[in-house]
């Protein structure tokens, strides 16, 4: 009997250390990356931090798969690759939001002087990665020996890739009757056209208000602002009332955009727009509308959670949304359904021996490797994160 029982003990000795080892264990951080909680999930920063010589305003993921930052301090805008090596760069006035079509032409809000030769105004500047130009130049060739004649033509074409140091550049759009509007958003739409956010701080016309969003075709001539958005001289309380735009993001493959602004004169510092089309209607509508007693308690419509959100992010693969704000140094996740993200996060969960928090935050991008690059303008580095749980992306 007493060997049986010793027999039994070894018996659940063994079963409970077969179980324990069957946990899910928690794997640390490498030593490359910071975590502000283990065990839970939460995002990890990606050391080291890519430094730059003056502060990032805006950060792109090309359709190119390369990364795109603008430079407000130097003028510059850069091109990066995935290990943050500056690969080329492009002088251009005070750029403050970029965008790349699918023929990847890229686009870059920024400053020119004014045909007065004295005014800084508002650009948006096209660069022609890609490019060819093909002349033609024609001859006769004479065959001495067969005394035979043969018509030839010469290609003098050039053509570059890539190379935005030389790239075309172009002037498409600027106001110089409005000196101090500016560009700070820019968006592509499906077939090449564009949205762009303009602001400015003269609201008192009511036919042309400084802060619109104006849609461009695919050859960048202005169709016409977008009535769908309102932007009132005394300011407004109403989902679509705007004031101080600070950028845009249009979702892949779609029409539907975020609008971000500073919400220090109205409500909603994000407005989440969707495009509709019908016998009856051709337009924008929000997704979300706290005038309707269904959507007052969606969160991405809370009154005031934003005091300068500043641009938008999309992960197309869990379909949620980052939204920056550089005035409370945070990145505020949703879902798609417009619900708040725990994931969030901000100064001081940033914050560590290695690198202080957040600190005026302007840019912010999602890459096809589950990568979130923040634009990280007060301290002059480009910050990535990726979440502690995800093991593989996908």
């Amino acid at each position: 009997m007493k060997n049986w029982l010793i027999k039994y003990n070894y018996i659940l000795l063994g079963l409970f250390l077969i179980f324990a080892g069957c946990e899910t264990k928690i794997t640390p951080p490498d030593e490359g990356q910071q975590s502000t909680t283990v065990g839970d999930t939460s995002y990890v920063e990606i050391f080291p931090p890519w430094g730059l010589p003056g502060g990032p305003r805006a950060i792109l993921i090309g359709n190119d798969q390369l990364i795109y930052v603008a430079d407000y301090e130097n003028n510059k805008v850069y091109m990066m690759d995935a290990s943050g090596t500056i690969l080329k760069s492009r002088t251009v006035p005070h750029p403050i939001s970029l965008a790349q079509n699918s023929k990847l032409d890229l686009y870059v809000g920024a400053e020119t002087i004014a045909p007065n030769g004295v005014d800084t105004i508002g650009a948006i500047y096209r660069i022609s990665l890609v490019r060819w130009d093909t002349t033609y130049v024609s001859g006769i060739q004479i065959d001495t020996l067969l005394s035979d004649t043969t018509y030839i033509l010469r290609d003098t074409s050039y053509f570059y890739y890539h190379d935005l140091e030389i790239a075309h550049i172009r002037n498409v759009y600027q106001e110089p009757a409005r000196p101090q509007r500016r560009f700070p958003g820019i968006g592509i739409l499906p077939g090449n056209g564009f949205l762009v956010a303009r602001t400015g701080n003269d609201n008192s016309s009511f036919v042309d208000p400084d802060a619109r969003v104006l849609k461009f075709n695919n050859q960048d001539i202005l169709e016409t602002p977008l009535g769908d958005l309102v932007t009132r001289s005394t300011g407004g309380t109403a989902i679509t009332d705007i004031r101080d735009l600070t950028g845009i993001m249009i979702f892949p493959s779609s029409s539907d955009f975020i609008l971000t602004q500073n919400s220090s004169q109205d409500a909603y510092g994000a407005i989440w727009m969707v495009y509709y089309e019908s016998v009856d209607f051709r337009g924008w509508l929000p997704k979300f509308d706290p005038s309707r007693t269904d959507q007052r308690g969606i969160d991405f419509v809370k009154p005031n959670r934003f005091i300068n959100a500043t641009a938008a992010a999309y992960d197309k693969r869990r379909r949620e949304i980052f939204i920056v704000d550089s005035e409370l140094d945070s990145v505020v996740k949703f879902n798609r359904n417009g619900q708040f993200r725990s994931e969030s996060f901000g100064k001081l969960k940033t914050s560590s021996e290695r690198l202080p928090g957040l600190n005026n935050p302007h840019g912010i991008a999602y890459s096809n490797d589950c990568t979130l690059y923040i634009a990280d303008t007060g301290n002059k580095v480009i910050r990535r994160f990726r979440l502690s749980t995800q093991t593989q992306c996908n």
